[in-house]
């Protein structure tokens, strides 16, 4: 299904801003629960499913699947177990700095 593309209308940008909001509450939920449970694998689902629940409707679903792809995407490496998951540490050029290659 191709996407429609139209003009704004109020109530759109009213929608728009309204689920901004939401997400923006929901990460701070998020945020403040996380201090108390870490963001390990059992902390960062308890801490996202808090925070969807401050949510109505799809938003919630749509916060607690964006917390969980965060976490799988990371790979084990993020949750503390080392290189599970493809997670790699990054090389250093030598001086402590992260070696980046701009080509």
């Amino acid at each position: 299904m191709a996407a429609e593309i139209g003009v704004p209308t109020v109530r759109g940008v009213q929608s728009g801003l309204m689920d901004y909001g939401a997400g923006v509450i929901a990460g701070l939920v998020y945020n403040t629960v996380s201090t108390f449970t870490g963001s390990g694998l059992i902390g960062g689902a308890v801490s996202a499913a808090l925070a969807s629940s401050v949510a109505k409707g799809n938003l919630g679903g749509m916060i607690a699947v964006n917390a969980g792809f965060r976490t799988g995407s990371v790979g084990m490496g993020g949750l503390g177990l080392g290189q599970l998951g493809g997670a790699r540490a990054a090389k250093s050029n030598g001086n402590g700095q992260p070696k980046i290659n701009l080509i």
